[in-house]
């Protein structure tokens, strides 16, 4: 089970797409592709060899201006 959880937040919603396309190009099994949640956040997520949940996230209200 999971300990830690840590998200980057990146620009774009297309930002994240090509995170999880580089992770996994690195090698990196994704619990998860890049989704839309309900309330509009983009992110793509993996698990690492030490249990820690990574996400790669987009979250539209970060980058409104208010």
């Amino acid at each position: 089970m999971p300990q830690v959880s840590v998200e980057f937040e990146v620009e774009t919603p297309h930002a994240v797409q090509a995170a999880a396309e580089e992770l996994r190009t690195q090698g990196f099994a994704l619990l998860h592709e890049a989704r839309e949640e309900p309330w509009g956040q983009t992110v793509a997520r993996l698990q690492s060899a030490e249990g820690a949940v990574i996400g790669i996230s987009f979250v539209p209200s970060f980058h409104d201006g208010t």
